[in-house]
């Protein structure tokens, strides 16, 4: 076995919008195609992976990556050849990814999520199967092995003194403080091409925005070097110093940054889920938002307001968190749920007039919903790497952007439309069957509600 032969990309076609100096990708859309290089499979989509590798190879000086998970060997390369040219190269990580597959031994499973990512990474890097990870294996496919072999620096957010924040979740790249890559997805098989357990898997389905700007880079890179720190000591969570959202011009497209956590000395209105709110109430015909975690009360208030209003709400929440108790397309449905402990969530507000066009999609096995955005009037998109959620904002390092632009906001709308089409809305027997499983272990713990 030739092993490079595995790691041959075969790229059938790329084809994504480009507005400007922005350019949207998304790993199902439907108008392209490409062969996925580890399974071989050829799929719909944008190849997030080697538009990801065609930005670093374009790098002249610095490549700063933020990323929560790293995994995705072309990535690693692609960044060893920068280094190896003498370019400033470095990667951030959260602490619980900061290992290689060697580790694996060493590192505490306690939960069936991480028991199975572990088993998924295992299957990657050992391609012969045979039950050990040989050098050439290694080399090939583990990308934080590659990284640490050719001397790239990688710091978690351990490297506060601390036991690591919330999550470092951020999901972007700088490139000469020029080009920021900011996404929902993480470099991993599942986030971006689909897990290697799951035949029928194609990955979470994500997007990913491309922005050539230097004002936006300088946003982006001062982030970057507060998580850095001097290398040894970064700056992690509560610990960064606050910056409120900043707005540049990118040709005729408006943009709006902002990062979180933001510390409990400051009000919710100044925050990363206040920003959000902040343009939802602008909103005046529809919004549609394809989200992986939603439960923030404040922004499920300001949503209310809108559908009394009169403005359409189109949501899908994966099906993970869609219906649980803390979740606010029970809201949204007019509907709640009893808590483990037989409450309702504290500050619960159901709407009386509900939403129906609020649910899940239906994904192939293995595959998630990890959107986290929201168009709103064809307009103006918010994505990013912040769930709508109080972890997110107050505990997370997270990266929200607001894109002022219709051609933009279009590409969103449609992948929006391309979930919906499959999905399961209203206050379905799902949701109903949940409730009423839950009112019953109450009544059998002798709660009244």
């Amino acid at each position: 076995m030739v092993f490079t032969r595995t790691l041959a990309l075969v790229l059938v076609l790329v084809s994504a919008p480009s507005f400007g100096n922005v350019t949207s990708y998304f790993n199902h859309n439907p108008n392209s195609s490409y062969t996925e290089p580890y399974r071989n499979i050829t799929r719909s989509g944008d190849n997030l992976e080697e538009v990801i590798v065609e930005n670093i190879n374009a790098a002249k000086t610095s490549v700063f990556v933020a990323v929560q998970e790293f995994r995705l060997p072309q990535i690693a390369q692609a960044l060893i050849t920068k280094k190896r040219a003498g370019l400033d190269v470095r990667v951030v990580l959260e602490h619980d990814y900061n290992f290689s597959v060697t580790e694996q031994e060493d590192k505490k499973i306690d939960n069936e999520y991480e028991a199975s990512k572990l088993s998924e990474l295992i299957a990657f890097v050992d391609v012969n199967q045979n039950g050990t990870f040989e050098k050439s294996e290694l080399m090939g496919r583990d990308a934080i092995y590659m990284l640490r072999d050719a001397g790239v620096p990688i710091i978690d957010d351990t490297y506060d003194d601390s036991r690591g924040s919330g999550l470092m979740h951020h999901k972007f790249m700088v490139i000469d403080e020029k080009v920021t890559l900011v996404s929902s997805a993480n470099f991993t098989m599942s986030c971006v091409h689909g897990d290697m357990l799951a035949s029928s898997s194609r990955g979470n389905p994500n997007s990913l925005m491309v922005v050539k700007s230097a004002s936006l880079a300088k946003h982006f890179n001062g982030e970057f070097q507060q998580l850095w720190g001097n290398g040894k000591r970064g700056n992690f969570g509560t610990n960064k110093t606050y910056r409120g959202p900043q707005t540049i011009k990118v040709g005729s497209t408006t943009i709006t940054v902002q990062f979180s956590p933001t510390s409990a000395r400051y009000s919710w209105d100044q925050t990363v889920n206040g920003l959000i709110a902040q343009h939802l109430h602008r909103a005046e015909t529809s919004v549609k938002s394809a989200l992986f975690v939603y439960s923030d009360q404040k922004i499920g208030n300001e949503l209310e307001k809108k559908n009394d209003d009169g403005v359409v709400l189109d949501f899908l929440v994966e099906a993970k968190f869609v219906y649980r108790n803390y979740s606010e397309i029970l809201d949204m449905l007019g509907l709640e749920m009893l808590n483990s402990k037989c409450t309702l969530e504290a500050d619960n507000r159901v709407w009386k007039h509900p939403a129906t066009e609020a649910g899940m999609p239906f994904l192939p096995k293995g595959d998630v919903l990890h959107h986290k955005f929201a168009v709103i009037d064809n307009k103006t998109v918010i994505m990013g790497s912040q769930n709508w959620s109080a972890a997110a904002n107050d505990t997370n390092d997270e990266t929200l952007i607001v894109i002022e632009n219709d051609p933009v906001s279009k590409t969103y709308t449609k992948e929006y439309d391309r979930l919906k089409r499959s999905s399961l809305l209203g206050p379905n027997k799902r949701v109903l069957g949940e409730i009423g499983q839950m009112e019953q272990v109450c009544r059998g713990m002798n709660h009244s509600f």
